[in-house]
């Protein structure tokens, strides 16, 4: 072996005007023919048969051949990295060697370009040392003497090398960037096959094939739930399931350390295991395993076996390998969500379809309703102080088909009497048999908003259109379907399934409110807005949406300061002033029950608190701490009764009443129900908070009521005498 000789900048055995020659004329872009032109100037300098370049990834010990003499090849060659090759790199002097010490395959790409004899001549090896790419010339069988080649090599490299490195540091991004446009061609074909796994697994490996020039691709996915890696391929056109331990072979391998596996003798990897690494019949040469990674984790491995036309598998291969899984890893991912999406889809149209058969409404009923020749005709029904508990409950569904032919909607939005009877049928099914949120307080609020377009006149003068009118009605019938008899704190705090589904939006019950409304308006026979005009019938669904979350009384708290504002300078026909209208009176339909007789809101006491001080028990069946007011062993329900009408009722009449002054009478009602319940503190006080409800039921209430009203109106004539006489 001959020991390399400093470099200098001066040249001893070359022809100065041939390597002046020889640097003018490396003007392509290309590496191979630059390659080809160096190679035969060296050929010719040392009298060689043939001169070899072999380029190597100094960081990745990765050599390739694009040339061989003055021939160019199709593509770059791959070849193994053996011992001689390293060791070249390492002397930084040149070798000597025959040319059947090689590795094979680096025989068989010289095969048919030498002659059959060729196997015995020797080599001479020389590396020019660089980073990231190096080379090492090998000179076939020259005859110029053997300390003579090394210098004309070096000679010639040390003028042409900044030509050739530029060439291959260009030939090395132009192929990433190649491939990262395929990269992205494959990751756009991936996030369009979601809707199904399996297609989606099978286009993932083609495409991982395509990208990496392998012969076989398989994506093994974890099953978290029996801890074994899932296999899925073709066999015979049809895909047959292979499972694993998770901690076997490569694979396992890849999924305990989470980092790629570039195997490039796969049978001689320690961790190497044919059960797992490959497939069924297939001879595994070379492997490349990477995890497939989402953000929890590896969900995945990928394998690539056996690199077509090459050796093994490139720092490339690596790099496109561990990109594709992120792409892959997504996209999988977003299947699996997509697929549960779907299942539960499925599961919640079944859901429905069963809820509304158990609700369904029989054309034996429709007819009865559609046909009813009863006296309907109460003749309060009209009033905003009507008490629907004077009508029995199978007289209600009579009356409001009567309340829409009444205003003349059943015309105006051709909504046909036998959709309009099985929409208020569905309605009536709809609503649970709980104390309070149940069908009669549904009617109720529809009566009130009936009462309220035909005694405010509201459509008439300018302050709603027929359609915001007609959404009003609507809005008052389902506003609170399926109610539990909880409030909305109460779902967020247990998790329930309604919080699950509607607390990032807020509003939990009157969104599940609103999604029963839709269900039923979607039913077959219930599309009761199906004639009007598609951006009417937007307009429509909106309204309702906002007539609906009027109703959560934290919105009307967190609104009330502007409606105030609103309400002092109102403008007929402006948008937002209109919305906040249409909050209020969807308000004032909703509590309505405290503009009865005094007899009702008693009764509507009662109801309300049964439902609180269920909530309240369960809520402390599961360890919380309820309101004071859902507490029935601490509620003290006059002064409960008196906070809600003065922080409530009173300021929502009020300013309601200043934008209609028609409805400042409801303020009066309620200040003299405030009155009664003051004067009911004393009778609730001389009895424990657990007999509250017994007391509101009570027959002598009432008398005792009188009484202390009698008693205050005394004292407060006494009071004013006694002022007068000091005055």
């Amino acid at each position: 072996m001959a020991t390399r000789k400093s470099r200098r900048k001066s040249v001893q055995n070359s022809d100065p005007g041939k390597i002046l020659d020889l640097v003018m004329s490396l003007s392509e872009d290309n590496c191979a023919p630059l390659i080809v032109k160096q190679n035969n100037y060296l050929k010719e300098e040392c009298n060689a048969e043939f001169v070899i370049q072999i380029i190597v990834n100094t960081e990745r010990m990765e050599a390739y051949i694009e040339a061989i003499g003055s021939t160019l090849l199709q593509r770059k060659y791959n070849i193994q990295m053996p011992l001689k090759l390293i060791e070249t790199l390492k002397s930084s002097g040149d070798q000597t060697d025959l040319l059947n010490n090689f590795e094979t395959d680096f025989q068989t790409i010289l095969a048919p370009y030498f002659p059959k004899d060729s196997s015995k001549k020797h080599l001479v090896l020389y590396p020019v040392i660089d980073k990231p790419f190096s080379v090492i010339v090998c000179v076939v069988a020259p005859k110029t003497s053997e300390d003579a080649v090394p210098v004309i090599i070096r000679e010639c490299f040390l003028f042409t090398w900044p030509t050739l490195k530029k060439a291959i540091s260009l030939e090395h991004e132009c192929s990433l960037k190649q491939k990262c446009q395929q990269l992205l061609k494959v990751a756009k074909r991936l996030f369009t096959q979601v809707a199904s796994l399996e297609t989606l697994l099978k286009i993932a490996m083609e495409q991982a094939k395509q990208l990496t020039k392998a012969e076989y691709c398989s994506v093994m996915l974890v099953d978290a739930y029996k801890m074994e890696l899932v296999d899925s391929f073709k066999q015979d056109d049809k895909y047959s399931e292979r499972r694993f331990p998770m901690d076997i072979g490569i694979a396992g391998e890849v999924i305990k350390t989470g980092g790629l596996i570039n195997a490039k003798s796969a049978k001689e990897h320690p961790n190497y295991d044919p059960l797992i690494d490959g497939l069924p019949g297939i001879d595994c040469k070379t492997i490349l395993c990477f995890p497939i990674r989402e953000q929890t984790g590896i969900i995945g491995v990928g394998q690539l076996i056996n690199k077509i036309g090459d050796p093994y598998f490139d720092a490339m291969d690596e790099e496109m390998a561990l990109a594709f899984s992120v792409y892959c890893g997504i996209c999988i991912i977003h299947s699996v969500v997509y697929q549960k999406i779907q299942e539960a889809h499925i599961r919640n149209t079944l859901a429905i379809e069963l809820v509304m058969y158990h609700m369904k409404v029989g054309d034996a009923e429709v007819n009865r309703l559609t046909q009813c020749t009863g006296f309907h005709s109460h003749p309060h029904l009209t009033s905003l102080h009507f008490n629907p508990r004077a009508l029995s409950l199978r007289e209600l569904p009579c009356y409001v088909m009567k309340i829409f032919v009444d205003l003349g909607f059943e015309k105006k939005f051709n909504i046909k009497s036998q959709k309009l009877a099985r929409f208020i049928l569905y309605a009536k099914k709809g609503y649970r048999d709980v104390p309070y949120h149940n069908w009669l307080h549904a009617f109720n609020v529809t009566q009130w908003a009936y009462a309220a377009l035909v005694n405010f006149k509201l459509v008439q003068q300018g302050y709603l259109t027929e359609l915001q009118a007609l959404m009003y009605l609507v809005a008052g019938l389902v506003h609170d379907l399926d109610h539990r008899g909880t409030t909305n704190s109460f779902h967020i705090q247990g998790q329930t399934t309604l919080a699950a589904l509607y607390s990032s939006e807020g509003s939990v019950m009157e969104r599940h409110h609103l999604a029963q409304a839709m269900c039923i308006l979607n039913t077959e026979g219930c599309d009761i807005l199906e004639s009007l005009p598609r951006k009417d019938y937007d307009r429509a669904i909106l309204m309702l949406r906002d007539y609906i979350l009027a109703t959560d009384l934290s919105n009307y708290f967190k609104n009330l300061s502007e409606y105030k504002s609103i309400s002092q300078d109102y403008l007929k026909g402006n948008r937002a002033h209109v919305s906040c209208l249409q909050a209020l009176l969807m308000n004032a339909a909703d509590l309505s029950d405290q503009l009865k007789d005094w007899a009702s809101v008693k009764k509507t006491a009662a109801s309300v608190l049964t439902e609180f001080f269920k909530q309240g028990d369960v809520e402390k069946s599961r360890g919380d701490l309820p309101l004071l007011m859902m507490d029935r062993e601490k509620c003290f329900i006059p002064q409960l009764e008196i906070q809600f009408m003065q922080t409530t009722c009173v300021p929502l009449f009020e300013t309601l009443g200043r934008i209609i002054p028609k409805a400042t009478v409801c303020v009066k009602i309620i200040e003299s129900h405030i009155e009664r319940w003051e004067a009911a503190k004393p009778i609730f006080a001389e009895v424990p908070a657990t007999a509250g409800l017994s007391v509101l039921m009570s027959q002598e209430l009432d008398n005792l009521i009188e009484i202390n009203l009698k008693e205050m109106e005394k004292l407060r004539l006494e009071a004013e005498a006694a002022n007068e006489e000091t005055t």
